[in-house]
């Protein structure tokens, strides 16, 4: 068997089922090596043909890629979750993260998740800083503030928060946390991906020539890694200039499309403007496209919290 055809049979299940990458961690392993394998002995057009195929996201491509080259977790596979979300979050801890999470009851088990394992790791991370837990506040200042009002400001922050049993750290919030929330924005931005490559798949294949020479879009990756603008156009033009079409057929490819670049954006003004866009939306087309604003809401409250 072609080892084209062999991974093919690999990833036989559909795309965002449970199963996609292996039923076991074992299985899971076993897919990343073949994806290793297929990555180094394949041309980079023959990786993208195949990723295209099997509606891969190429940024899961890296992540199998990774947990293959990750060794420390060939000797755990029996006690691994078959998640390729949650190894890779075993992946990006360092050795003496997992050697302290391995030690932890239940943490790393078959039944774990990403979403676990990204938790216990922000916790662990956190641990003799004297910091409990954080939430990260930002002050937006409508003019500039002198060094001796900055100063009293903060003082006054202090003495309301000192009635919580809460210190204002200036500068210094988020900071233990930073990298981890962003991988984990990462993590969930694939997921994402991958659902957009399911979703939007059919609707890029049904379209003209003429289209996607208009756009330069051939294929579902491509549409997702394009501009929102283009992204958006390529859609309207689909559907043609009837009002609410866009929406009505195309309305929870925009939500997962809004949510995937609100987890890849390391701006909070960004994120607080993707979140706003889904709520104008909502307040626009919700009583006119039915179940448009409970796949707005459910959006928001699974990607965007």
């Amino acid at each position: 068997m072609l080892a084209s055809e062999f991974l093919s049979e690999r990833l036989r299940s559909a795309a965002g089922s449970k199963d996609r990458y292996g039923s076991t961690a074992s299985a899971v392993l076993e897919t990343a090596a073949l994806v290793a394998a297929a990555d180094a002995d394949w041309d980079k057009n023959t990786v993208l043909g195949f990723q295209e195929a099997q509606k891969i996201h190429p940024k899961v491509w890296g992540k199998l890629i990774a947990i293959h080259r990750d060794r420390r977790l060939v000797p755990l596979q029996e006690r691994l979750p078959a998640s390729y979300t949650a190894l890779y979050a075993l992946v990006v801890m360092s050795d003496q993260e997992l050697g302290a999470a391995l030690k932890e009851k239940d943490l790393v088990s078959a039944r774990a998740s990403s979403r676990a394992i990204l938790e216990w790791t922000k916790a662990y991370r956190l641990r003799g800083t004297g910091i409990a837990n954080e939430i990260p506040l930002t002050l937006v200042l409508r003019e500039t503030l002198t060094e001796e009002r900055q100063k009293d400001l903060l003082e006054a922050l202090q003495q309301v928060a000192d009635q919580f049993g809460v210190d204002v750290l200036e500068g210094k919030g988020g900071v233990k946390q930073a990298g981890l929330k962003a991988e984990h924005r990462k993590i969930r931005a694939s997921e994402i991906e991958e659902e957009l490559m399911r979703e939007i798949g059919p609707a890029v294949a049904r379209a003209s020539d003429e289209i996607k020479n208009q756009f330069g879009i051939y294929r579902a990756a491509d549409l997702i890694e394009a501009p929102r603008g283009t992204f958006t156009g390529f859609f309207q033009n689909l559907e043609g200039k009837i009002e609410g079409a866009f929406w009505k057929h195309h309305g929870r490819a925009y939500c997962l499309r809004i949510a995937r670049d609100f987890n890849l954006t390391e701006s909070r003004a960004e994120r607080y403007q993707l979140k706003k866009r889904l709520e104008n939306a909502s307040e626009k087309w919700g009583d006119k496209i039915t179940t448009l604003e409970q796949t707005i809401e459910t959006t928001i409250k699974t990607y965007m919290t």
